[in-house]
């Protein structure tokens, strides 16, 4: 394939002037739920100078000077470092994988555990920089956004959504039949994903006739979240949008109309067409922003920026990089000034072979010339009233027999039967997996417990120790329900006196995340209490997010 330098920096440029029309038309009109009502707008509900503030294209240019940084090799681990040193931001995903992050977890179980946003659009709408940096070349644009996907939703939906956009986008650098790229698109994730069955029905829909706020309707109620950032519909929108649109600003709206997550669909759909070129986008629609993109760096959102925020330079900084990743990754591939650009006529969906392995309830070291997963059970989390289960898999890729000496060394007050020095051999190509069933003393669990399995090869040099971080889990002390109380009544207890003990009736409740599960509580219609400690080291603002299907008064 035979890129066009001109051409191609022309198409980069299209890509973020059109991410940041679509982002500036929709973040006015972005709420935290979906609503059946569509919206109905055809020009920028708010037009400040430079577009308006998003994620969206901010992060994208913290990943970009990170791989600067790291060069083409980058992987989740690396992007972990830029979270910690530029991402501000704590909502939802960003916040759950950060704090995973900050007690010890990697990827993809930092974005695993307990995380309730892990279907959302935090990393779709991340996609652009691996597309750029890999013009026709879906595999490599694939493989960069699951490394990024994975860090803030392992094992969720959004993963499957950031390598459909970025293979899509990919594609389109090469390629131009919407009908094409979503067909290479959809072939790249799993047809058992939900994004996949959304995307589709919004497809097969278009083609059985169907009209546009329909369609809409339609995927509304068969894929219906309350989450306004939930992934699968998110996308199937975005499709609807460019299905539907007659041109680059009716299709924007159309995807804004649909509702959900407004910025968002705008922003990837108004990137996608802007990869036909900057000199084709309609001016009406781009001149009101300019060339500076607007960040959430004064408010806090971002920190530590050192990329280009000027698109003109950005452009420039993004084709740079992506003829280092072309080469670094042996691809028949030349950027040339000739004017000439040769490319095939439709790209082939590229094989995630990656996505066979995946599992994100697991971490892959290679230490000492061996494999070795340490997979959790059901979490992260040791509690103080059950057992937490280890999988540790060796493997040994050589071919030659390995003698290892292994133990597990726990925390005080942690026990595990299997824990002790034990030696395995394995032959070549061979594996052994070793169960662990971890248990811990309720006063000994802190906010992050570290253990470290620790390994000697016979003859070989000395192997680093393997961390296995258990996250403490979140003790509650629940009431048993006063029957056919409400919560105005007086249930006995001085609702306002600061508990040092729990009132005589409440019984332990553990739980690995967040998720308070009181449901189980309630035999008949009645009030239960719930107890928990807070404590902070300073004194300081913070936000608490108590999200709750039923009525309840918080103290």
């Amino acid at each position: 394939m035979k890129i066009d330098r001109k051409h191609f920096r022309d198409q980069v440029m299209g890509c973020w002037l059109g991410k940041n029309a679509g982002g500036t038309l929709g973040e006015p009109l972005e709420e935290k739920f979906g609503r059946k009502e569509m919206f109905h707008v055809d020009w920028y509900p708010s037009l400040p100078e430079g577009g308006i503030p998003n994620d969206d294209l901010e992060l994208q240019l913290i990943w970009l000077q990170q791989l600067q940084k790291k060069g083409p090799g980058l992987t989740a681990a690396d992007l972990t470092e830029a979270w910690k040193d530029c991402v501000a931001y704590n909502f939802d995903e960003y916040g759950l994988c950060k704090e995973n992050m900050q007690k010890g977890l990697m990827p993809p179980v930092c974005g695993w555990h307990n995380n309730a946003f892990q279907d959302c659009m935090g990393s779709p709408i991340r996609s652009e920089i691996w597309a750029c940096i890999a013009p026709g070349c879906p595999e490599i644009a694939a493989w960069y956004a699951f490394q990024d996907g994975i860090v803030d939703h392992g094992g969720g939906e959004s993963v499957y959504g950031e390598i459909f956009n970025a293979v899509l986008e990919s594609c389109a650098f090469v390629n131009g039949d919407k009908f094409v790229l979503l067909e290479t698109a959809l072939a790249s994730i799993p047809s058992t994903c939900t994004t996949y069955q959304c995307v589709k029905q919004s497809i097969d829909n278009y083609h059985a006739g169907m009209g546009y706020e329909e369609n809409r309707n339609d995927l509304a109620e068969r894929f219906y979240h309350p989450v306004a950032q939930y992934s699968p519909l998110n996308l199937g929108f975005q499709t609807i949008g460019w299905l539907y649109g007659e041109d680059f600003g009716d299709a924007l709206c159309k995807a804004v109309n649909c509702g959900w997550d407004t910025d968002c669909t705008a922003a990837t759909l108004g990137a996608i067409l802007g990869i036909g070129g900057a000199s084709s986008l309609p001016e009406k629609w781009i001149a009101p922003l300019g060339y500076e993109i607007a960040t959430n760096m004064a408010n806090g959102g971002i920190r530590n920026l050192t990329a280009p925020t000027d698109i003109r330079e950005l452009t420039e900084a993004v084709c740079t990089e992506a003829e280092r990743v072309i080469s670094y990754w042996g691809k028949e591939v030349w950027f040339s000034d000739d004017g000439i650009a040769e490319k095939e006529e439709k790209p082939a969906a590229p094989e995630l072979k990656f996505l066979e392995k995946y599992a994100a309830d697991s971490l892959v070291y290679s230490m000492g010339g061996l494999k070795e997963t340490v997979r959790y059970e059901s979490d992260a989390a040791i509690l103080g009233n059950r057992s937490s289960k280890i999988c540790v898999t060796l493997e040994n890729p050589h071919p030659i027999e390995k003698e290892i000496r292994i133990a597990l060394e726990l925390p005080e007050g942690f026990n595990a039967p299997q824990a002790g020095e034990r030696t395995l051999r394995l032959k070549a190509n061979e594996k052994a997996e070793t169960e662990y069933i971890i248990q811990a003393e309720s006063g000994r669990i802190q906010e992050s417990n570290l253990c470290w399995l620790k390994m000697k090869i016979k003859g070989e040099p000395a192997v680093p120790a393997i961390p296995v971080v258990l996250l403490g889990g979140n003790r509650w002390m629940i009431s048993g329900c006063y029957p056919d109380k409400t919560i105005e009544d007086d249930c006995g207890l001085d609702e306002h006196a600061w508990f040092v003990r729990p009132p005589e009736g409440f019984t332990e409740q553990w739980n690995g995340g967040n998720d308070l599960q009181t449901g189980k509580h309630f035999q008949e219609k009645g009030v239960v209490y719930a107890l928990h400690q807070l404590y902070s080291e300073e004194e300081k603002a913070v936000v608490l997010g108590v999200p709750n299907n039923g009525y309840m008064k918080l103290y």
